[in-house]
């Protein structure tokens, strides 16, 4: 029985070396990919561009619209809020969950010819299996849709894990270990906070509340003060330089229609996004007050860990710290904390195999 189980585990092996194994930390914002003993080799924004669907009626209008994607990733981020009338810049993921299925599977299937592209010493005969994060508050229908999503992509097998299991264990928590952990994954579009033990999640919250905001509320803030209205991308680059000297930024008078330059300090640009920095501190208050008190001990011990782009806000660590009383640390490269777990997942099947057995998938 023993010799038979190792002939199968070895016939397994050699038949995926004729597949790749693929991790994917599927965000609002951006897109990270891991391939098995190559690591991450893809890290682009969320987006691509299309030609606008055309609203024909009547015996003349085409059976079939098709729309071939023109750019995807950097290239479509470039396009934002610049494309012309013909064309539209979609993000398929908005919140954490699917807005646009098509979108997200021409994305998808994008990114499979991109890891075929990729030499390798065996030829990639066979289909990838697919490791993928979900936000923990999503319900069983969007989880259907999402793996249907990677399978209509070109996907053998899809194996949909937690955002905050992937994080802790790209942070290094055992999934042994019956310690408890709370993890804030602050991305693009959504913040989640969750207590996570033996890997599974125990308390799971999210909010809508997040990096895009982030850059709504300062745009919305220079607009109400000097009357000037910027760009996304200018807010994206003022909330990245927040804790630096940020100097001159140019918008659009409202009153003249004129361009005009102003000066920013970090002090206004906190009072700006005062406001949803609050929203985040009393979502991670009501998890911490549904937690089970025997967690408690832990997670004064090993405190509250910040992961995802959006957690680099200059003083959002401080303000968790003073609020919750808790010792809260910003990971190193928090941003790349699930696809770290992911990693870790491609790379060894045994712990692949508890996490199926714990999460249920």
């Amino acid at each position: 029985m023993i010799k038979f189980s190792n002939i199968k585990d070895k016939a397994k092996l050699l038949i995926s070396s004729f597949s790749w194994d693929v991790g994917v930390d599927l965000g609002s914002s951006n897109t990270l990919v891991y391939l098995k003993d190559r690591g991450v080799v893809i890290d682009e924004p969320t987006m691509l561009v299309r030609p606008k669907k055309k609203r024909w009626t009547g015996l003349s209008a085409p059976k079939n619209n098709f729309r071939v994607p023109i750019a995807f990733g950097f290239k479509a981020k470039e396009m934002l809020n610049r494309e012309p009338k013909q064309i539209e810049v979609v993000s398929p993921i908005k919140n954490g969950v699917i807005s646009d299925l098509e979108a997200l599977e021409n994305l998808i299937a994008y990114y499979l010819k991109l890891i075929y592209e990729i030499p390798s010493t065996y030829p990639k005969f066979f289909k990838p299996r697919m490791i993928v994060s979900v936000p923990s508050y999503i319900n069983q229908v969007q989880k259907r849709a999402l793996k249907s999503v990677f399978l209509n992509a070109g996907a053998k097998e899809v194996v949909l894990v937690e955002s905050a299991v992937l994080a802790s264990i790209g942070v290094g928590l055992p999934i042994d270990s019956s310690a408890g952990l709370v993890v804030v994954d602050i991305g693009g579009g959504k913040t989640e906070v969750s207590v996570v033990s033996m890997g599974g999640v125990v308390v799971g919250r999210g909010i809508k509340t997040a990096g895009n905001d982030f850059d709504e509320s300062i745009i919305n803030y220079i607009k109400m003060k000097y009357g000037i209205l910027i760009g996304g991308n200018s807010a994206e680059k003022i909330k990245i330089e927040m804790g630096e000297e940020i100097g001159l930024v140019r918008g659009r008078d409202l009153e003249t229609g004129l361009p005009k330059s102003i000066k920013l300090t970090s002090s206004e640009i906190k009072e700006a996004v005062a406001l949803d920095m609050v929203k985040i501190v009393r979502l991670i208050s009501s998890v911490l007050d549904e937690t089970p008190p025997e967690l408690m001990e832990d997670i004064l011990k090993k405190g509250i860990v910040l992961v995802g782009n959006g957690a680099k806000i200059d003083g959002m660590s401080t303000l968790i710290e003073s609020k919750t009383k808790i010792f809260t640390r910003l990971i190193d490269d928090g941003e790349m904390a699930v696809i770290k777990g992911c990693g870790e997942l491609v790379q060894n099947r045994l712990l692949l195999k508890q996490i199926k057995l714990v999460s249920g998938v």
